[in-house]
């Protein structure tokens, strides 16, 4: 009973937040963009609050209630060090990556910034490269220290989904390590449609949609990994929106740096593989720390077994000290 009831609140809520997603994005932002082909022109940001939609229908429909919401900050002694990995490491390593593609492809490194100026250009704006110097700067170095924030809302609107509600569940039907790879190609999946749309990605690639689409599959792989570390080792969702947000503020910084814009499947955005290797690293050494000795993460509330709930199944309960 407790494993069919944790199933069906699995698959009400991909259904809730598949549908929801791809019903806004193909039959209103798909028509859209074939008019002016720029996804950039898109109000693509609300998809990113149908996760937490979702959720909430989830829960009200199965009578599941708040009590394991995870929007308790547990902002503690030996907890803070994982805010503090989520604030800035996500920009630390984007940076590592953007300074090894420029190591390999040292030729398509412009210091004045000849791609940016030219897509200003194109835009209608036509600034010297040293005035769009400093605006990249000065905007780069703010987004380092506050994008974590000024994406909290929305980033919040995801992670409150894939993070604090899907992985949990399937962390207790499968085990962490299978609801990691689970969830992240989901995540993946889930950007389908602005995958096909340009996302990330573009339109030009060989391959093209399915090359994008995998390819995705594999940054959120990797990306959730991460995120699930900051999640379960804090019991709190808000690590992996502060992860997120700065991720999100900060993940184009190398393209500015470009000759020709880069290749997204190389680098030197965060989705190519040479760029992102230290976040592949990262995901490498997040996955040893939660599998080589999973009793040291907190303990999620399904993985407890609460069985008054009618969920999580009869395993070992967990004290609630320390939370």
């Amino acid at each position: 009973r407790d494993v069919g009831l944790l199933r069906k609140r699995v698959l009400i809520y991909l259904l809730a937040v598949f549908s929801v997603t791809w019903i806004y994005e193909f039959a209103i932002l798909y028509p859209a963009w074939k008019e002016i082909r720029s996804i950039a022109a898109l109000p693509i940001a609300a998809v990113m609050f149908f996760p937490a939609l979702s959720v909430l229908f989830t829960r009200l429909v199965t009578r599941e209630g708040f009590g394991d919401s995870y929007i308790d900050p547990r902002f503690r002694r030996g907890k803070r060090r994982f805010y503090l990995a989520a604030w800035f490491l996500p920009s630390v390593l984007t940076l590592i990556g953007v300074c090894i593609y420029f190591l390999v492809f040292k030729d398509n490194f412009s210091p004045d910034m000849e791609y940016y100026v030219g897509v200003l250009k194109d835009q209608g704006a036509d600034y010297a490269p040293e005035v769009a110097e400093r605006m990249v700067i000065s905007t780069s170095v703010a987004g380092f220290f506050l994008a974590p924030l000024l994406n909290i809302l929305t980033c919040f609107g995801e992670e409150w989904g894939w993070r604090a509600y899907l992985l949990p569940k399937l962390r207790s039907l499968f085990g962490l390590k299978k609801a990691m790879i689970a969830s992240g190609v989901i995540w993946g999946l889930w950007h389908l449609p602005i995958t096909i749309m340009g996302h990330n990605y573009g339109l030009s690639y060989t391959g093209y949609p399915v090359t994008g689409i995998l390819a995705m599959c594999v940054f959120c792989t990797v990306i959730g990994v991460f995120f699930a570390w900051l999640f379960v080792r804090t019991g709190s969702v808000f690590p992996s929106v502060l992860a997120h947000g700065a991720l999100n503020g900060f993940a184009s910084f190398g393209i500015y740096f470009t000759r020709d814009g880069g290749n997204p499947f190389i680098g030197p955005s965060v989705t190519g593989i040479l760029s992102g290797l230290p976040f592949i690293i990262c995901a490498v050494i997040a996955w040893r720390l939660l599998s080589k000795d999973e009793t040291q993460a907190e303990e999620l509330p399904e993985k407890r077994g609460i069985t008054a709930r009618g969920e999580g199944g009869p395993q070992r309960r967990e004290t609630q000290e320390g939370r």
